[in-house]
Formats: C-alpha cells, sequence, structure tokens
C-alpha cells in the first residue's frame, strides 16, 4: 500500500510539472508577439511625424515663394492712373425780365378788341379779348339741339357785326355752364384766324338777345400763343381772304 502512494505521488508531481512548463511557453510566446506589435507600431509612427514634417516644411516654401512673387508683381505692374474730377460749370441764369422778354417776343401781341376770320364760314367778326374767361363765348340765333348717328349736334344761326347771318351745323364736344350760372350750355368747335395765327378753338353757344352781346375770347385759345394788351385795340390785321384779288 506504501508503495501505491509512493506512485501516485510521483506520477502527480511530473504531471503538474508538464502543465507548469507549458503554461510559461504560451506566455512568452504572446509577449513577445505584442512587442513585435508595439515596435511596428513605433516606426509607423516615427514615419507619420517625418511625413508632417516634410509638408509642413512644403506649405512654409510654398507661402514664402507666394509672397516673393506678389512683390514681383508689384513691383512691375505699375500704379493705375488717377482720373481727374470733371469740372463743373453752373448754366447761367439769365435775369426773369430778360426770359420774360424772349417769352413774349414768340407770342403775338393782341389788344382788348381784335377782328376775327372764321375760316370755314367765311365770316369776319369782332371779338373781345376776355383773359377772365376760360373759354371763348359765341351769341347765336335759334339754337336748336338734334341728334345724328347717336351723337349730340346743334343748328344755330351765326350772326356777323355786318348783319349776314349763316346757319351752322356742329357736333356737340361737351357743356359746359357760364358764370354764375347753373345752366349747362352746349360747346362746340370752330376754326378761326386772329392776326397771323389760325386754330381751332371751343365756344359757348349762348342765345343772342341784343346786338349789343360780343364775341369773346377766353385764356384757354390765348394760351401759349399770345400776349394781351387791354390798353389798345386792333393790334392785328386779317390776311386777304384767299382767291381775293
Amino acid at each position: 500500500m506504501s508503495v501505491f502512494k509512493g506512485l501516485l505521488l510521483a506520477t502527480l508531481v511530473i504531471v503538474t510539472s508538464g502543465c507548469s512548463n507549458h503554461y510559461r511557453l504560451v506566455k512568452t510566446t504572446d509577449l513577445e508577439s505584442v512587442n513585435q506589435c508595439a515596435m511596428v507600431s513605433d516606426h509607423n509612427h516615427q514615419q507619420l511625424l517625418l511625413q508632417q514634417q516634410e509638408l509642413a516644411g512644403g506649405m512654409q516654401q510654398l507661402q514664402t515663394d507666394l509672397n516673393a512673387t506678389r512683390e514681383q508683381i508689384q513691383t512691375l505692374a505699375p500704379a493705375p492712373a488717377r482720373c481727374p474730377d470733371p469740372s463743373y460749370t453752373p448754366p447761367v441764369s439769365q435775369p426773369q425780365s430778360v426770359t420774360a422778354a424772349v417769352e413774349q417776343a414768340d407770342k403775338q401781341m393782341v389788344g382788348a378788341l381784335e377782328q376775327l376770320r372764321f375760316e370755314d364760314l367765311s365770316i369776319d367778326n369782332q371779338a373781345r379779348i376776355d383773359t377772365g374767361i376760360a373759354t371763348a363765348i359765341l351769341p347765336v340765333r335759334d339754337l336748336q339741339p338734334f341728334e345724328r348717328n347717336g351723337e349730340a349736334w346743334v343748328r344755330f344761326l351765326f350772326v356777323a357785326d355786318s348783319g349776314k347771318e349763316q346757319e351752322v351745323e356742329r357736333q356737340v364736344v361737351r357743356q359746359a355752364s357760364l358764370t354764375g350760372s347753373d345752366k349747362q350750355r352746349p360747346v362746340v368747335r370752330l376754326r378761326f384766324t386772329l392776326g397771323s395765327i389760325t386754330q381751332h378753338g371751343e365756344f359757348i353757344l349762348t342765345e343772342r338777345k341784343s346786338d349789343t352781346q360780343e364775341l369773346r375770347l377766353g385764356r384757354l385759345v390765348l394760351r401759349d400763343v399770345m400776349v394781351v394788351d387791354v390798353s389798345r385795340d386792333n393790334l392785328t390785321s386779317l390776311p386777304e381772304p384767299q382767291g381775293a384779288k
């Protein structure tokens, strides 16, 4: 029995010794692998640092070259010429009196009373120049409104200073009232000549109640073409009628 125990103990010692050697062998191999990995990593890190240093040096050299190029460009390129400031000469203003005189020289001078010629009617008639009214006023007889082609027209007798009467038909362009009256009256367009100026004008038609009623020209037909001297009469003369010899 004692011999068996001894053999068993010896066997256990041998087995145990073998396991211990095997354990130490495995650990040593792992440490060698770790050391090799560390060496490789350290080598790669050193290579990366060298590459970064080379890159930084290249960037610095590039910046130096760029600065040198800028200096060369500034040295070679001439500075842009400065444009002189434009000179300004203020316009010479004429005195108001001179301007007014020039404007009046371009307009026809008329008096308080002038002779008109109605070209389409072959009628000469005296007219009073009245700047106190806007639209001309023509006293007529037998004023008759009517309609033609759906439009308002009017028929009337034009009585000239000579006593000549002529029937006239004209389209009504609008209605207007006289100062101090609300009654609407027809307005027609007539072509007339005053001095050297021939133009169309609007006339308010009124019923002629007496021979003393005057044809009056308002400021609208005088505007921009005539200047009135109310202290004088007949400053203009009518041209010879067409066909007169």
